[in-house]
């Protein structure tokens, strides 16, 4: 058995998916900030925690590894090396001390949230109301999500929020929508356990040709172009390691 086979074989066993943090990593290199939070939330949940057993240690390396990486991404130029080098201590002291799965889900997304938020441009100056309804739209865009929801949870109006909205992230609050959807797709398109169709339910969309349409449009290429990428790039991964 080859080394990537049995890397294979631990990540299926307990539930890690390598290409939901590769497609994190792919969504940080473009700023989508909020790609690589969803995606590396779906692998910190896809995790089995009662088939992990005694590799509980390996599993904190991982994720501990994946905390680093987006740290040298978002801090790595040499005008945050000190951001980036009091992250790195700061990661390896919230981690030493996890023992269990549960341990590492409890301290894993707040660290990435930190790292995330002081790498945002601008983050300290954007209206909060802006990631109010960032934050709502993130949990429930898997169903249909108008203006007037959003702005009613939030309990302003939809026409304020619409104005904050826009200034504060440049695009709509639709836009914002159909984006949360695509970068979900994409996680799902990677794991290719659904069909396309089933994936455009799935992430909120009524009917294929919407989710099409929008798909077309946000990634210059038909969603079963990106599935076939996708496996390509898995197998060019395989062939490097074995």
């Amino acid at each position: 058995m080859t080394l990537q086979e049995r890397n294979r074989g631990f990540f299926d066993r307990i539930g890690y998916d390598p290409d939901l943090e590769r497609s994190a990593l792919d969504r940080l290199a473009e700023f989508d900030l909020s790609g690589c939070r969803r995606s590396l939330g779906a692998l910190v949940a896809g995790i089995d925690a009662s088939r992990v057993d005694g590799d509980a240690p390996v599993l904190i390396q991982l994720l501990v590894d994946v905390l680093h990486k987006v740290n040298q991404r978002v801090h790595g130029d040499p005008e945050s090396e000190a951001v980036y080098l009091a992250n790195r201590l700061a990661i390896i002291d919230r981690f030493s001390s996890c023992r269990s799965v549960s341990d590492v889900r409890a301290r894993f997304l707040p660290a990435l949230n930190s790292l995330l938020a002081s790498g945002h441009p601008g983050r300290d100056s954007r209206h909060p109301l802006a990631d109010r309804a960032c934050a709502f739209i993130d949990g429930n865009y898997h169903r249909r999500v108008s203006l007037s929801e959003v702005a009613e949870n939030l309990a302003v109006s939809p026409s304020y929020l619409s104005r904050v909205f826009r200034r504060e992230t440049g695009m709509t609050l639709t836009t914002y929508v159909q984006r949360a959807r695509i970068d979900r797709s994409m996680v799902l398109l990677a794991q290719g356990a659904r069909s396309i169709s089933e994936i455009a339910y799935q992430v909120g969309y009524q009917n294929y040709r919407d989710f099409y349409r929008n798909f077309v449009r946000h990634e210059n290429a038909s969603p079963r172009e990106v599935r076939e990428r996708l496996r390509r790039r898995r197998a060019e991964g395989v062939e490097n390691v074995s």
